[in-house]
């Protein structure tokens, strides 16, 4: 699936960005997603940091993981270099952020992380469960 159908089941499922999808409409004529998308970062990063309305992160997540399972490699691309390194940014938001990946988008932002060099993230399975370390 493409950018812009993620971008309007974005706008469908959290009505909130409607005027944002409007203005950037109205500013570029089609959807860049990594401009677009970037609107979910401060949002999410400042649900994680707290960590408090899972809900709310929950449905932040599923909605990237969808994007990432089901998106073409534009999509892919967009949430690995604009929602992933984003959140690696900060530490304690990743760790959080951890608590909600699926294994595939935990690969992913491992691979993010070392790319950056940031940090190495270690994933193992103990007991049927996936666990991270770094």
């Amino acid at each position: 699936m493409t950018k812009e159908y993620f971008a309007k089941k974005l706008v469908r499922e959290f009505p909130e960005y409607q005027r944002a999808y409007q203005d950037h409409l109205r500013a570029y004529g089609a959807v860049l997603g990594h401009v677009f998308f970037c609107e979910i970062n401060p949002v999410l990063s400042g649900l994680l940091r707290s960590n408090e309305d899972r809900t709310q992160i929950r449905k932040y997540v599923n909605f990237i993981e969808d994007m990432y399972a089901n998106g073409d490699d534009g999509v892919k691309n967009i949430v690995t270099v604009t929602m992933l390194e984003y959140l690696g940014d900060d530490e304690s938001v990743l760790r959080n952020a951890f608590r909600y990946f699926s294994p595939a988008l935990m690969e992913a932002s491992k691979a993010v992380e070392a790319g950056w060099g940031r940090r190495e993230i270690r994933l193992y399975r103990r007991r049927g469960k996936l666990l991270y370390e770094w």
